[in-house]
């Protein structure tokens, strides 16, 4: 219930996992791709296509669950229209990019190599090349605002840098709709994080327009996954009526535990990514785009083919799933259970 210093990162995956997340769970968000693609340093994910091609850099952890969603992607770029002789060739730059010293090190490095792109996975990857104050065009994938975050100065006007976000504000969308399925309800918890309650990653006054819903948000901000535990034995979790988990980095890195420690509460749990329906959760609300890597995909290449990156917008996705547990909706009294399931787009 208190608060300190915000994260210094964010971590997206997209493709695999989602995500604070960031790096999603980001693809990304959830199981739509799940984390977003980690490089193995200066390491191809195929063999290259000629001894001169142009390299696309894409920056982030290495990890399987990356590796294999930049192998998906390279199926969407290599569809693509590039003009010019020179192929393009992605590549996969791996490091540990959440250590300030590593990353600008790592990404000096890169630039020093003369990539034609480099995709930056989280916000902390953006930044980094922003201050190296690089001329290589870079194509951002993130789950935060970019706007908030300072890397653009709308979704329109791009600047120097563009990207794709699957930042769609719907904390206030989830609070109206808890008061349409549990209108009594009255006390929500909230599971959250420093760099969660920044706003990057919430709606605008959610808070004002939950008290004015009537719903008493009480946050419980956990600093490291050995607060999960604690965070039940606070006196005002006694009070909670409803959880809402959005996908902070405690949700991204300890997601199993916190779905765990929720389920041993009477009280029904609201996720940010459908995953953790999985893990006893009864309703998830999030954003999806299924044609994420073919937006991607197409933005760098007219990136490459000499589009200016300010005039590409950035992107996000268009559609809202409202996906419910069929297992744990069965538990409910029959009107909590209709008015669910009219709000329903997929039942888990």
């Amino acid at each position: 219930m208190r608060r300190v210093s915000a994260r210094h990162t964010q971590k997206v995956y997209p493709l695999v996992r989602a995500s604070r997340l960031s790096s999603l769970n980001t693809l990304v968000a959830t199981g739509l791709l799940g984390g977003i693609f980690l490089l193995s340093a200066r390491q191809d994910i195929a063999p290259a296509i000629s001894e001169n091609p142009r390299i696309v850099a894409w920056v982030d952890f290495d990890a399987a669950p990356v590796r294999q969603g930049v192998a998906r992607f390279r199926e969407h770029l290599k569809v693509q229209h590039f003009e010019g002789p020179r192929p393009i060739e992605l590549k996969l730059i791996g490091d540990d990019v959440d250590d300030p010293l590593r990353r600008t090190m790592v990404l000096t490095q890169l630039i020093a190599t003369k990539p034609a792109l480099i995709v930056a996975s989280s916000v902390s990857v953006a930044k980094t090349l922003l201050a190296l104050n690089t001329t290589i065009p870079i194509y951002f994938i993130i789950q935060s605002d970019p706007v908030l975050e300072g890397l653009v100065p709308s979704l329109v006007s791009t600047g120097t840098l563009t990207g794709y976000t699957f930042f769609v504000p719907l904390d206030v969308k989830i609070m109206e709709l808890i008061r349409r399925t549990f209108p009594d309800a009255r006390t929500v918890g909230v599971v959250a994080t420093d760099y969660w309650l920044e706003g990057s990653d919430m709606s605008k006054d959610l808070f004002t327009q939950a008290k004015g819903l009537g719903l008493d948000l009480k946050v419980f901000n956990l600093h490291d996954h050995n607060e999960i535990g604690r965070m039940l034995e606070d006196p005002q979790a006694r009070e909670v009526q409803l959880w809402y988990v959005p996908y902070s980095e405690i949700a991204f890195s300890h997601g199993a535990e916190l779905a765990a420690a929720l389920a041993r509460t009477a009280a029904p749990t609201v996720y940010a990514r459908r995953k953790f329906l999985k893990m006893g959760g009864l309703v998830s609300v999030q954003s999806v785009d299924e044609e994420a890597m073919d937006v991607w995909a197409k933005s760098i290449a007219n990136i490459l083919n000499g589009v200016p990156v300010g005039s590409i917008p950035v992107m996000r996705p268009k559609e809202i799933e409202i996906a419910v547990n069929s297992a744990a909706i069965a538990q409910l009294d029959r009107p909590t259970r209709e008015r669910l399931a009219r709000e329903a787009t997929v039942f888990e």
